[in-house]
């Protein structure tokens, strides 16, 4: 009866509790180090995604402009905004900026702020003459930045 016994403590193929205290103590510090980092990441792709938003709703507004169709009449520091809600768009008198988002943005409505850590909702303020040409100017100052740093990057072939 002895010999049967100790043949099966043998046959054991558990791990014990230190080995798993171990195992799950390593795994603490692997995730104590990776999360900030991967916030780190998460933050940046808001940032990228809300640059992307605003830039793609510039685009369509310059696009719009430039079509000679386009009878668009002069329009000096109309802006956008992104925020939680709708983009806000103000200073467009004869909605010709609201017709271009409307035609070459459709989905605009629908974009909305993604990171909280712009220092305010941003904007692009936008000035346009009567022959079609768009300025555009964007705030707040690190969004300004962010998105002027993106535009000045070399095309990756």
């Amino acid at each position: 009866m002895l010999k049967l016994f100790n043949r099966k403590k043998k046959d054991n193929k558990g791990f014990t509790l230190v080995e798993l205290v171990i195992v799950i103590a390593i795994l603490a510090i692997l995730v104590g180090i990776l999360a900030p980092q991967y916030t780190k990441y998460v933050e940046k792709s808001r940032k990228s995604a809300d640059a992307s938003n605003l830039d793609e709703m510039v685009k369509a507004v310059q696009v719009y402009a430039a079509d000679a169709e386009n009878e668009i009449k002069e329009i000096k520091g109309a802006t956008i905004a992104l925020g939680t809600g709708e983009p806000a768009v103000t200073g467009d008198k004869n909605g010709d900026i609201v017709k271009a988002l409307g035609e070459f943005c459709p989905d605009y409505k629908n974009m909305k702020l993604k990171s909280a850590k712009w220092g305010g909702n941003p904007t692009a303020t936008i000035n346009i003459t009567d022959e079609g040409a768009v300025t555009v100017t964007y705030g707040p100052t690190n969004f300004a930045k962010y998105i002027n740093k993106e535009e000045t990057k070399p095309a990756t072939p």
